[in-house]
């Protein structure tokens, strides 16, 4: 039976620019294929519209099984019209901001729907609009966007200390929700990432702010490996890793230079390297070998992964809810109240 390897290994070639495609092309039509693996694989990674089109052009459609083709095709229809849609409802905000003069760059998927680097806006599957706001006009922003129709808040169920973002707004009458960003890490690595240049140095595509190809490169990055712990986990986002190869990270050589001295950014690339070719070239820290063998481990042997996982998520979840007891009373006024002492009565 193929491992789970050998489906990172073959979705990763099919999202390469510079994978081999005749030796895809076999590897794809070889009878030991796991297409329902790969199809799983694709979806929790949110990439099966850019599967379908990275297949697409390199002419390698016709190989998969009549009816995942069909069903590829239809997803990628599907999200190509909520892509649209979420487009100009960026465009609207964008118009909005500018207006009022609200200082502001989109980030995340919506500034790469608005970057004009897909063949098709269907390769990008996108959930939520995330902008970066300037500090001092975060709330006239977000009345803006509550007397625009984005009034239905989804808050949390105790006071949030340095949070990086305000509650998501929604509209009844629009697709996605809105999430006003004051910063972009997780509060105890906020610096990496200077947020006040971020926006110095934005540019415009079509009129609507998205951060240039540094900041875009960095926060695509640095949001898998802290905000989604990807560095702790020593996992891959194929999402994330697709987004750096479609803002060219592999051609940029000052670039990776400056990230391969950073660990947090570099043991990115590492991982990437193990899937990539793009990046197989580097030269790549002793230290970081480690990593690599340990994450091939984890994706060859699949119970060893799962448990390596559960491990590393238990660790970090009970670390961040005792930190949070400790240092919040509000959430420890909600947990002692909703969740101790009604088990109580119970």
């Amino acid at each position: 039976m193929p491992s789970l390897k050998s489906t990172f290994l073959r979705i990763a070639e099919i999202l390469s620019f510079e994978s081999d495609d005749l030796k895809l092309q076999q590897a794809l039509s070889s009878p030991e294929m796991d297409w329902d693996n790969f199809v799983k694989v694709g979806s929790s990674h949110l990439l099966l519209p850019a599967i379908y089109n990275r297949l697409k052009t390199k002419q390698l459609l016709d190989i998969l099984p009549e009816e995942l083709a069909a069903y590829l095709e239809e997803i990628n229809n599907l999200n190509l019209d909520r892509s649209k849609q979420i487009l100009k409802e960026v465009v609207f905000i964008s118009q909005l901001f500018s207006k009022h003069k609200i200082n502001h760059v989109f980030v995340k998927g919506a500034a790469m729907l608005a970057s004009g680097l897909y063949k098709s806006l269907s390769e990008r599957m996108v959930g939520d609009i995330d902008i970066l706001v300037q500090d001092n006009q975060i709330d006239k922003a977000f009345e803006l966007l509550k007397n625009e129709g984005y009034n239905k808040l989804f808050k949390f169920n105790y006071e949030v200390k340095n949070y990086r973002h305000y509650p998501r707004q929604v509209s009844e009458n629009r697709l996605a929700a809105v999430e006003l960003h004051t910063g972009l890490l997780i509060f105890q690595h906020r610096k990496l990432i200077n947020l006040e240049h971020m926006l110095q140095s934005k540019q415009l595509v079509n009129g609507i702010s998205i951060p240039n190809n540094y900041y875009f490169n960095l926060h695509n990055i640095l949001s898998w490996q802290i905000n989604d712990h990807g560095y702790f986990y020593n996992r891959i986002s194929l999402k994330n890793s697709y987004d750096s190869l479609v803002l060219g990270l592999y051609k940029d050589e000052k670039l990776l230079e400056s990230l391969l001295s950073n660990k947090i950014t570099a043991g990115y690339i590492t991982l990437n390297a193990t899937l990539f070719k793009e990046y197989q070239h580097l030269p790549l820290k002793r230290k970081f070998k480690f990593k690599q063998s340990n994450y091939l481990y984890s994706i060859q042997h699949q119970r060893y992964g799962k448990l390596d996982y559960n491990f590393r998520y238990a660790y970090i979840n009970a670390k961040e809810r005792v930190v949070t007891f400790a240092t919040n009373k509000s959430y420890r006024s909600h947990i002692l109240k909703n969740k101790f002492f009604n088990r109580k009565k119970n």
